[in-house]
């Protein structure tokens, strides 16, 4: 299946991480660095995207791999931790310490997307061109994603850059796959739109 976003195969990840956790729960030697090494930059990515901050974005994520060593280490038993699908497990803890960390922020972005249609809808990253045109438009989404509400944003970077089916996504954010379809058409127009108020030109 191809993804919308970079015209590359969706990623399809069998594997959730199950070995992983009781290879931690075992505390088997280098089992908690290869998990920092597998879910730290996504997490990291994930982190920003809502609270573009990198400092508090890194501070986050610190905080989770801890929680995650300590369930996985002295909470949980080994069929748990078997049965763990680990990424959207660590997503989601990710995803309330962030919530936690802007209560103290909101701003007038946080207006919910349920306020908005679902109007024209297409991808934005071109594939084409010099490498210096693409880190252009790249810096020109990361700023036009800066201007999305925080929900917009977190299904961006869920659904089309860490290629999450609609199945982790809603084991993380804690909905259902009917309504974040739903959702993620509406970020793509909020996408589109603040794209185009920056003149850039989308492809349909």
């Amino acid at each position: 299946m191809k993804n919308s976003w970079t015209g590359g195969e969706i990623a399809r990840q069998a594997d959730q991480g199950g070995e992983l956790a009781v290879a931690v729960h075992r505390c088997e030697p280098g089992a908690f660095e290869r998990l920092i090494d597998r879910f730290e930059r996504p997490l990291f990515t994930y982190a920003h995207g809502i609270l573009q901050n990198a400092f508090d974005a890194q501070e986050v994520v610190q905080d989770a791999m801890m929680r995650a060593h300590k369930a996985l280490t002295r909470q949980y038993d080994e069929e748990r931790c078997a049965a763990l699908a680990v990424r959207p497990w660590l997503f989601r803890t990710v995803r309330n310490l962030c919530l936690n960390k802007r209560r103290s922020k909101r701003s007038a972005l946080e207006e919910s997307l349920e306020s908005f249609d679902d109007g024209r809808l297409g991808p934005f990253v071109s594939l084409e061109g010099s490498e210096l045109e693409r880190k252009e438009e790249v810096e020109l989404l990361r700023r036009a994603m800066a201007l999305l509400p925080v929900d917009a944003r977190e299904l961006i970077v869920l659904r089309f850059m860490e290629e999450m089916s609609y199945a982790e996504i809603a084991k993380t954010v804690g909905q259902s796959e009917a309504a974040l379809r739903g959702k993620v058409f509406r970020s793509l127009k909020l996408l589109r739109d603040a794209l185009e108020s920056k003149g850039v030109a989308y492809a349909m």
